[in-house]
Order: C-alpha cells, then sequence, then structure tokens
C-alpha cells in the first residue's frame, strides 16, 4: 500500500494523523450547508487542515503501513521518510496534490500551505453523498417605458375610431335593405311552394329509415374511458442513515416505520452503502420543510438526496 492510499484510510477515521518530518492533518466535523456564492448544497463532512509544526511521529501512520504491507516497523519508516523527501523536493518546483486530499505549495515567505479538496467528504454519516449543485430561477419582469405607453395609446385610439361607422356606409346599407325586401316579396311566394315539396319528401325518407333502423340498427355502443392516474416521481429523500450491510438498513427502516415514517431504502451507492430515507417527496420545497423537522427531531445530520 502506497503512503498516499494509506492517508486517505488513516484520515476517514481518524481525527489526527501525523506524517513524521513533515506535518499532521487534522480532520473538523461539519454539518450540511448552503453556499450561496457555488450555489451549492454541501452534506455533511470532515474538513481537513494541516499544522506543518507537528511532525513528532506517534507511530500510527508507520504501524498501519507495517501491517498493511506485511513489513516491519522500521522498514515502515524508511517509506515514509523517503517519501517525505521526494514531496518535498517536488513542491519546491511546483504544487504537491494528493488525491482526495489537497494541494501542497510553498508561498512566498516559503512557508508550507495546504489547499483542502473540498470535494472530497471523509464522514462516515454523510450516507456517501457529493455536494448538489441548485440553478437559481430567475423570474422575468416586464417594464414599459414612456414611449412604449405613447404607443399604445395611439393604438387603441385608432382601433376605437375605426369602429365606428361613417353616416354615408349607414346610407349605403339602407338602400341595399329597400331593394332586397322589394325582390324578396316577389320571390317569396315560389320560394314557399318549392320548399314545402321539398320538406313533404325529407320527411317521407326520414320516416323510412327510422323504421329500418328500429328493425336492423342496434346503434353504436359508446367508447369506454379509462382514466389511468398518472403516478407521482418522488425524487428527493430525506437520507436518515447509510449501511454497508443490508441488515442494519432493514432494522433502521423497521424503527423508522415504528415511529411513524414513511422510510424507504435505495440502491446501493458508488461507495458500496445502503442509503435509507426517512421520507420521499415529489418536489424540493415539500423537502425542504421536511428535512428541518427531522434534523431538529430526529437526525441533525439528515440530508436531501436527489435522484435524476
Amino acid at each position: 500500500m502506497q503512503l498516499e492510499q494509506a492517508l486517505k484510510e488513516l484520515i476517514y477515521t481518524n481525527d489526527f494523523v501525523t506524517i513524521p518530518n513533515f506535518g499532521s492533518f487534522i480532520a473538523n466535523k461539519f454539518s450540511s450547508f448552503y453556499s450561496k456564492d457555488e450555489s451549492k448544497f454541501y452534506p455533511p463532512s470532515r474538513r481537513i487542515t494541516f499544522n506543518s509544526k507537528i511532525q513528532n511521529n506517534d507511530g500510527l501512520l508507520a504501524n498501519f503501513l507495517s501491517e498493511k504491507n506485511k513489513i516491519s516497523y522500521n522498514e515502515s519508516l524508511k517509506i515514509i521518510h523517503s517519501e517525505v523527501v521526494r514531496w518535498k523536493r517536488l513542491i519546491s518546483k511546483e504544487p504537491l496534490t494528493i488525491k482526495d486530499i489537497g494541494e501542497f505549495s510553498y508561498n512566498k515567505d516559503e512557508n508550507l500551505v495546504f489547499k483542502p479538496d473540498l470535494d472530497s467528504n471523509h464522514f462516515k454519516r454523510s450516507f456517501g453523498l457529493n455536494p448538489i449543485y441548485v440553478n437559481k430561477v430567475e423570474s422575468e419582469i416586464k417594464t414599459y417605458n414612456k414611449s412604449s405607453l405613447k404607443k399604445y395609446n395611439k393604438l387603441r385610439n385608432a382601433k376605437s375610431n375605426s369602429s365606428t361607422p361613417s353616416p354615408l356606409s349607414l346610407a349605403a346599407v339602407f338602400f341595399a335593405l329597400i331593394v332586397g325586401a322589394f325582390f324578396f316579396e316577389n320571390k317569396y311566394e315560389e320560394f314557399i311552394y318549392n320548399n314545402e315539396i321539398e320538406f313533404q319528401n325529407e320527411i317521407r325518407l326520414k320516416s323510412i329509415n327510422k323504421l329500418e333502423k328500429a328493425i336492423f340498427d342496434f346503434g353504436v355502443l359508446p367508447p369506454v374511458e379509462i382514466n389511468i392516474a398518472k403516478k407521482p416521481f418522488y425524487k428527493y429523500h430525506i437520507i436518515a442513515g447509510a449501511f454497508r450491510l443490508e441488515l442494519n438498513a432493514n432494522n433502521l427502516i423497521s424503527n423508522l416505520a415504528k415511529k411513524g415514517y414513511n422510510p424507504s431504502k435505495l440502491p446501493i451507492n458508488d461507495k458500496g452503502l445502503t442509503p435509507v430515507s426517512f421520507d420521499n417527496f415529489s418536489n424540493r420545497k415539500d423537502a425542504v420543510i421536511a428535512l428541518r423537522k427531522f434534523q431538529s427531531s430526529e437526525n441533525k445530520d439528515a440530508w436531501i438526496f436527489e435522484i435524476e
């Protein structure tokens, strides 16, 4: 096992890890929070700081390497010393990045500076969750200036004036009505006679059709409509815990159900943990309200997980 991997595993389980002749890593717990500058939700975590003045060997790192690599304690110390010398030589030329831990570099005063990797979480109760970006919703506000209002009023007045008929138009309509009435009177009797014959023929045909339908036609059955309610998609889950053993996840679900919650078990995440949720919701607003309730009454480290 390499020194970097050993360091990562020890930080995950210990609050204080020292690299002899280099410095010490200190892990501090932080609750979940929202960063306005980054528009990002961060889960509960353990933030790592570094103190270059604490360099005395406490034996933790050397013993861990000795056990993992099946070598002696002194051989582990040699490996650590060799790696520290290589790190310091590299940092003097360019920044040194340790994956999932952070970046080391020298400032202008030749002091060692550590920049932690904020996207890496070394907290067991973080449920294996990563930070989540939140897109800000911008609402559009329509404004009108004086020029726009002036044009609008001008168009509205023009439309109102155009809808009023002129006296000449009224006279033309009145003349057309008189002429039409004269011709209509002459043609009216002929029209009534022809329509009476057509009406009688239509009545006779309708009677025949009704008789045929009564004997042979049973009609068309109306279509059957089945309304299937669309099942809502519950994509927001309030996480209560995450476990490597499925038995522990099932026990937590049983306990939460007894308390009246609506627990559920989510698929295993990329860290091999099975998350268990207090409840799930179809929209973020309800999920945030429920999260505050769970944090105050059950688990202050509860966290919202969104299923994509």
